[in-house]
């Protein structure tokens, strides 16, 4: 802690919307708080996303310009991202950025080379990251239930994770798909312009499964564990610096962790057990929330995996642990 920063307080010192009677707390210095410390020993796990089959060839015609590539997704209703980091140099980057329609998406190379590549392989990667944004746009819905399923099966200990729903269930999902991306009109950057017919009348062959190898800290639960899984959830969304810990299965609040601020400079972290609650200690508190930064972690890293298969690459590297 700065040597002008006030010394922490007795958190019930402190004005919050918390309940007033909290009996067991532990507050934690933010030099002292370190989660990668706590966290626990890595686990591969070993997931599976659905893909449409036309993810597969997709990237066929730019892999070679392509080394290590990173692709990073921004969704949202009115301006999307993808920016791509096509090579390890971190002084390469290609971005396709919209607003309210993909087809009206603005393409770009930025680089300190002047001239990193030819007009006819801007050209192939302009195309590939057009046809992956409509793509992603299609099945954003199925990429984010994807991702829900792989953080609630890792952390309940499942080490190998597999889409919930049937083949031709999914097929179903990508023919609705498909028939919304045939509006689209004669602007497809597919060869020859042609639309996906595969995915409008190949049934369960409209789809293909692709696996992920990850890393993550989550820990398995613990037998006979009063609570196996914790969530860390924000009640009020304007204020970030109060978090509710939830049994994962009874709803029950276990406690609460509050971030402890001078002028907006948080200095410590401080881990309150609900009053009605008898089988939380404050340390339990603090291995949950370790476990919820793991959470995230790995979150981010189902997302990052899926988005690189639907646009035809492989899972990146960069999430591709070893024990």
């Amino acid at each position: 802690m700065a040597p002008n920063d006030r010394d922490p307080v007795d958190p019930a010192d402190i004005p919050s919307p918390l309940p007033p009677e909290m009996p067991r707390s532990l507050t934690i210095l933010r030099d002292e708080d370190a989660p990668p410390v706590r966290a626990a020993p890595w686990r591969e796990v070993r997931v599976a996303f659905l893909v449409p089959t036309t993810s597969t060839d997709a990237a066929s015609g730019v892999r070679h310009l392509l080394d290590e590539p990173e692709l990073h997704f921004s969704p949202g209703l009115r301006q999307g991202t993808l920016a791509l980091m096509p090579r390890r140099s971190a002084l390469l980057r290609v971005v396709l950025e919209w607003e309210w329609s993909v087809e009206a998406a603005s393409f770009s190379v930025n680089s300190f080379e002047p001239e990193p590549f030819t007009p006819d392989e801007r050209d192939a990667l302009e195309a590939w990251l057009r046809a992956t944004a409509r793509r992603l746009q299609l099945f954003e819905g199925a990429l984010a239930r994807a991702v829900a399923r792989v953080d609630h099966d890792v952390v309940r200990g499942i080490d190998t994770s597999s889409p919930e729903s049937s083949l031709a269930g999914a097929a179903a999902v990508a023919r609705a798909a498909d028939a919304v991306a045939s509006a689209s009109g004669p602007d497809d950057p597919r060869p020859g312009g042609a639309r996906s017919d595969d995915l409008a009348t190949a049934g369960p062959a409209a789809t293909t499964m692709r696996a992920a190898t990850l890393g993550t800290r989550l820990a398995s639960p613990a037998a006979r564990a009063p609570h196996p899984v914790v969530d860390v959830t924000l009640p009020d969304a304007s204020d970030p610096g109060w978090e509710v810990f939830v049994d994962a299965t009874t709803r029950q609040t276990l406690g609460y962790r509050r971030t402890l601020d001078d002028d907006g400079n948080a200095y410590a972290f401080s881990y309150l057990v609900a009053d009605d609650v008898d089988d939380v200690t404050p340390d339990d508190l603090v291995d949950w929330h370790d476990q919820h930064i793991q959470r995230q972690l790995l979150v981010e890293d189902a997302r990052q995996a899926y988005v690189h298969l639907l646009a035809g690459l492989e899972p990146p590297v960069s999430v591709q642990y070893t024990v």
